[in-house]
């Protein structure tokens, strides 16, 4: 089905506003895929016979339903681009079954495809879109249509143990995103009345049950996901990293990817934001072929989290990081497509590495990544062995440990850390968690000079526990002069689970008491530590609900019903000098 109707007013948000003098056309179509079924699409373009560049965005959020309320499709059909907002397999105005991520390489090929034959269209295409909307565009990316000439997946993750298993965890805010963005429309497909329809509705419904549904166990049985998420069930049946997750794997494809691509994440995006744009970055730089890729690849990280970007939002949590923190990412993104699918030159374009600097709450701009001149500068951890119970016991120093007493701490799976944040991740004061006393807490003298740290913190640490398995996580703070702990990422950053600390394809159970060494990294962050300001490091066993908290039997955990406490020891002597080493940037 397809209509054609003149647009001359500004969709700024769902209903008609304001009068414009671009004549534009807004057109729903359908878009065929190999095997017949067929996604439904909204078109923006400009009126007339001429052919523009495509620019496509995939969601499983309904497209009218972003139509609704983004400024992006109309701004781009002004500027002379035609936008489908396009429906994936399964949801909305599409046909076919939704399974989440499934589908989602070839659909992409088909559509992009599609899309350059569209008779507006001048047989070159770009994709935009972060989280699902930007995953999607990873797995047509590989499968490397030749048509695709442009990519912006932004707030997204290049593999899947960095995304449904972070540091071998698995995540458990899938049962937000299922109960509150997928399931409402299934529902309605299924015309089942139990529940909700829209997701305002569902989420009101979620707010009041969803703690409990955090503690169910075991993960497999339950029950509230088996009618409409039945993948749920099969990313818990594989925990391991293993050729089943080839379906959104896909970090060994960038020899094939020849398209530049515009990467954007937060410091308090989900921890797989970061990541994933940084580790993207560098592969794309390595491993592309493509010199124009290369070229024209983009990495821009800011002090945002999992969360629309635009110029006006400048404070997150507890900290307001400036004026420069506003970002007009619609134009910004939008001169890029006029590089990489019009050849046009902007005068004021973005070199390849943008990264916001907190602490200074300014942008530095570079040609690489790493950045160059960065130097690890480990920092030792000391104590009298108190440092869960007495917060001022634990130290952090450069000075190589001599002879001293390990510390430790009890770990209950059943009462675990919660961050007030997981839903959107910002900077809050974290003294209330580390008061805890399963947390243990070091914290370096006050600085006598301004410290920049830029890139991935890595946390090396001899451990023992008396579980078979069990987790381990760090949390990287700035302590300001008045006493406040603002954590520099979000909190699901910096997660190990001991099963999978020599990796992710097979499990290596602990024997109980043994001490092993361990490396903690995946934490990425971009701050000044001022002269007078203090670094604290944060060592603890859990960050819910970001992962589910580890039973601690050594047992398969998605059937495992039982919760076992563990008593955990972090060493620090000159046999084992546990460190967290921080990448210092050159000012120069």
């Amino acid at each position: 089905m397809r209509y054609a109707l003149p647009l001359f007013f500004l969709l700024a948000t769902a209903s008609i506003n304001a009068q414009h003098t671009f004549n534009i056309i807004r057109e729903e179509i359908g878009i065929p895929m190999r095997d017949g079924v067929t996604l439904g699409a909204i078109v923006y373009r400009p009126d007339g016979a001429e052919k523009f560049p495509a620019i496509v965005y995939r969601t499983p959020y309904g497209a009218l339903n972003y139509e609704g309320y983004a400024e992006f499709p109309l701004k781009a059909a002004k500027q002379g681009y035609v936008v489908f907002l396009v429906d994936v397999r399964g949801r909305y105005s599409s046909e076919g079954e939704f399974v989440a991520y499934k589908n989602e390489k070839l659909d992409g090929y088909d559509v992009i495809e599609w899309v350059a034959q569209f008779e507006y269209c001048n047989g070159k295409v770009g994709t935009y879109g972060g989280s699902y909307p930007g995953i999607v565009q990873w797995q047509a990316l590989a499968e490397a249509p030749p048509s695709l000439k442009a990519a912006a997946p932004e707030m997204t993750p290049i593999g899947s143990h960095h995304f449904f298993y972070y540091g071998g965890a698995f995540s458990l805010p899938w049962l937000d995103w299922f109960t509150v963005n997928i399931f409402p429309d299934k529902r309605k497909r299924a015309r089942d009345t139990l529940a909700a329809w829209s997701a305002d509705s569902a989420e009101q419904e979620w707010e009041k049950v969803k703690r409990d549904w955090y503690r169910y166990r075991p993960l497999m049985d339950l029950p509230i996901l088996k009618k409409y998420a039945p993948e749920y069930y099969e990313w818990l049946a594989h925990p391991d990293s293993s050729a089943w997750w080839s379906f959104v794997e896909i970090q060994d494809d960038f020899k094939k990817i020849e398209a530049p691509v515009f990467l954007l994440s937060g410091w308090y995006d989900a921890a797989y934001g970061p990541e994933g744009a940084i580790r993207a970055f560098t592969k794309m730089m390595k491993e592309s072929k493509a010199s124009t890729a290369r070229e024209h690849t983009k990495l821009i990280i800011g002090p945002w989290n999992h969360t629309t970007v635009t110029t006006r939002k400048t404070r997150f949590g507890e900290i307001e990081f400036g004026p420069s923190a506003g970002f007009d990412y619609n134009q910004v993104l939008l001169e890029w497509y006029d590089l990489t699918l019009k050849n046009k030159t902007a005068a004021h374009a973005l070199p390849p590495v943008n990264i916001f600097v907190m602490g200074e709450n300014k942008w530095r701009h570079e040609q690489h990544w790493p950045l160059p001149g960065i130097k690890h500068l480990p920092f030792y951890l000391h104590s009298q062995g108190n440092a869960g119970t007495d917060k001022t016991d634990g130290k952090l120093s450069q000075g190589f440990p001599g002879k001293e007493k390990y510390d430790s701490y009890g770990f209950n799976p059943a009462e675990p850390l919660w961050d007030k944040a997981y839903e959107k991740s910002y900077p809050y004061d974290q003294r209330e968690i580390e008061s805890r006393k399963d947390v243990l807490v070091y914290t370096s003298d006050p600085l006598t000079q301004d410290l920049e740290v830029i890139g991935e913190v890595v946390a090396e640490l001899f451990v023992s526990s008396s579980a078979r398995d069990t987790d381990f996580s760090i949390t990287l703070c700035d302590v300001y002069p008045d006493g406040r702990s603002i954590n520099l990422s979000g909190l699901d950053a910096g997660y190990l689970r001991m099963r999978y600390r020599n990796g992710y394809g097979r499990q290596e159970l602990m024997d109980p008491g043994k001490i092993y060494p361990i490396r903690i990294g995946s934490l990425y962050t971009a701050n000044v530590f001022k002269r007078g300001h203090r670094i604290r490091l944060q060592i603890t066993s859990s960050k819910a609900p970001h992962y589910d908290p580890n039973p601690n039997t050594g047992t398969e955990i998605a059937s495992e019903k039982s919760l076992q406490q563990a008593r955990q020891h972090v060493y620090h002597e000159a046999k084992y000098p546990s460190r967290i080493v921080l990448p210092v940037a050159s000012k120069e």
